[in-house]
């Protein structure tokens, strides 16, 4: 699906906003999160294709996530980097941090791990950022509802700048009308339903994304590109591609045995 008028009007403002560094990105983005849901179905890949695409356009960005909080449990709907999944799981279990924050409290958060951070003492203490240095949440609202978070990770500090954030603010916005369609659609409890079995199928595309890491001596983000490239030539759902390759590892080596 390519952008329409009111895309390109979009991309303009922030143009205008960002300068000729963002304008280029802009687009991008305004390409790959063109379009609407059809269906329940069409969220997650959604959500996987809006990271995917934050990710490769944000400069500083190393790491993108979304939390989403349905039936009042927070979940992590999408994600490019698993390594940032500890990082929202402490989170989710002390009940607070910047993620949670900006989805209560409508708010952006910027965090610098290694600048003596004091908010949200709980989940600083029990936090290992690892490599992560900064983190970037936005509240994820549309329609005077909020879902979740948008969450960025950067390895460096200070990774974000005035036209990163003018940037995500609109991938952001992206994302919010898109759960907001999807419950529309189909109702919170259906969606949160959705996120639970996409959680589920999510560990056996990890189990994948490794087989093809040590197959090709290649990073993880590259081994999902290939996965999801794979997955579209042939016309597979992710889930079941990467099932397959896990069926078909397991049964070499049983027969090597």
């Amino acid at each position: 699906m390519g952008t329409t008028d009111e895309d390109a009007r979009e991309a303009e403002a922030l143009y205008d906003d960002a300068g000729q560094r963002g304008l280029g990105a802009a687009k991008r983005l305004m390409d790959d999160l063109a379009g609407n849901l059809e269906g329940l179905d069409d969220l997650t890949p959604y959500l996987e294709r809006l990271v995917q695409s934050v990710n490769a356009n944000i400069d500083g960005c190393d790491c993108v996530g979304v939390t989403v909080v349905m039936e009042d449990r927070p979940r992590t709907a999408a994600y490019t980097t698993a390594g940032t999944l500890e990082i929202d799981a402490v989170q989710y279990a002390v009940g607070d941090g910047p993620c949670l924050d900006a989805f209560r409290n409508g708010r952006e958060n910027l965090v610098d791990f290694a600048g003596g951070e004091e908010r949200w003492p709980a989940f600083i203490e029990g936090c290992d950022p690892g490599d992560v240095q900064t983190l970037l949440a936005l509240p994820l609202e549309s329609d005077q509802r909020r879902f979740g978070a948008l969450n960025l990770y950067g390895y460096a500090r200070n990774a974000f700048d005035h036209t990163d954030l003018a940037l995500v603010r609109m991938a952001a916005q992206r994302a919010a009308d898109a759960l907001a369609a999807a419950v529309d659609l189909a109702g919170a409890r259906e969606v949160a339903g959705q996120m639970e079995q996409a959680m589920a199928s999510r560990a056996v595309i990890e189990q994948a994304k490794g087989l093809l890491m040590g197959r090709h001596q290649i990073d993880e983000m590259v081994a999902f590109e290939l996965l999801r490239r794979q997955s579209q030539e042939q016309n597979l759902k992710l889930r079941v591609l990467a099932a397959q390759l896990v069926a078909e590892a397991r049964s070499s080596r049983s027969e090597a045995m």
